[in-house]
């Protein structure tokens, strides 16, 4: 009990000193952080997933259901059955969707949503028919690795600005139903810890981008879930000693131009190889099944565009595990149209574009 006490008098140091203004988000020195819970729902602590977890509506096979477990992280949308029987899930759910505590007597939820770190608001869309995550805010962090980003979706109102310093004690807003396919019944916050793809994002993203570097395409995602968790007891977590425990699924092979790429001056931990320039003339870049880089290697011959050089084999084609990025079997797996798109995305160059 006295280290709990403890853990949570640190917390709200921190959040008071740097939710006050006293410091900006981004003059704060790198530090491994203490990641705590966006709201006062800690039930997975105690692996009451159920109390945890909004649900989603499901009917499969003709079977109407309410699986908790479908507002996890990963492939846990949209069932099928595999050749083999076994069931499976051909949709990504990027973030996890954590339910309220507290409801008035119409029905809404009552919660406040905090960051999970310490940080800076970079991010604010208070109009909730710009995006599938309604009202939504991304706060960016500072940790050896790099810059991460936390982004709180589903919001009732916002209550914080872009460029505001915070604290894990400072409400970024209130939880409501923002957002398409949400109703009051299923009100939740939806959150994401993310890398950014590309800096530059707004200079080659689709007309209809109306989030610039913060649209939800250009952050990808890990599941929150176990980082919650390790921090529970008030311990700092290592981003890279995190990032070394995913799992591979796919590795791709990309031609370069000698240049690092931008997640790469943002993450140089990713690169396993000599960050002296120029780089080879190919890199190996092993992903996880959702899409998360977890690794940059020199590759040993060049490619004149992304190949596929190594997947792990599934009951299923890859396509349905892999954010239909990958598809066929793993003997013959390749990029699907949108993967090579996902590809370009890290590897985007100004000059690939302009001749300059």
């Amino acid at each position: 009990m006295r280290q709990e006490i403890f853990n949570s008098l640190r917390l709200l140091l921190i959040g008071t000193l740097l939710g006050g203004g006293v410091v900006s988000g981004e003059a704060v020195q790198p530090c491994d952080l203490v990641y705590r819970f966006p709201t006062k729902n800690h039930a997975l602590l105690d692996d009451r997933g159920e109390d945890f977890y909004m649900y989603c509506d499901r009917n499969f096979e003709g079977e109407k259901s309410t699986p908790w477990q479908a507002g996890g992280y990963g492939m846990v949308r949209t069932p099928f059955r595999a050749s083999n029987g076994r069931i499976m899930f051909s949709r990504m759910h990027e973030g996890i969707d954590i339910k309220p505590m507290e409801r008035d007597a119409q029905g809404e939820p009552l919660d406040l949503v905090y960051p999970i770190a310490p940080g800076k608001v970079v991010y604010t869309s208070p109009s909730p028919g710009l995006s599938n995550y309604g009202r939504y805010v991304v706060v960016s962090h500072r940790v050896p690795e790099g810059v991460i980003y936390s982004l709180y979706a589903h919001l009732a109102r916002v209550d914080c600005a872009v460029g505001q310093t915070v604290g894990t004690a400072n409400a970024l807003g209130k939880m409501g139903h923002s957002g398409a396919g949400i109703d009051r019944r299923r009100s939740h916050v939806h959150l994401e810890i993310c890398l950014m793809i590309h800096s530059h994002y707004d200079q080659f993203s689709p007309p209809t981008n109306k989030h610039g570097i913060f649209n939800g395409m250009n952050l990808v995602g890990v599941d929150p879930a176990p980082i919650l968790r390790a921090c529970g007891g008030g311990v700092p977590l290592s981003l890279k000693a995190h990032w070394n425990k995913l799992k591979e699924h796919y590795r791709v092979r990309v031609p370069t131009n000698g240049q690092m790429p931008d997640f790469l001056q943002r993450y140089p931990f990713l690169y396993k190889g000599n960050r002296t320039l120029p780089l080879p003339e190919a890199v190996d870049v092993a992903f996880t099944a959702e899409g998360v880089p977890i690794g940059v290697y020199p590759a040993a011959e060049k490619v004149s565009q992304p190949v596929i050089i190594s997947c792990i084999p599934l009951p299923t084609l890859q396509q349905n595990a892999t954010v239909n990025r990958v598809k066929n079997s793993s003997e013959d797996a390749a990029l699907t149209v949108s993967g090579l798109r996902y590809i370009n995305h890290f590897f985007w160059q100004k000059a690939d574009h302009t001749g300059n």
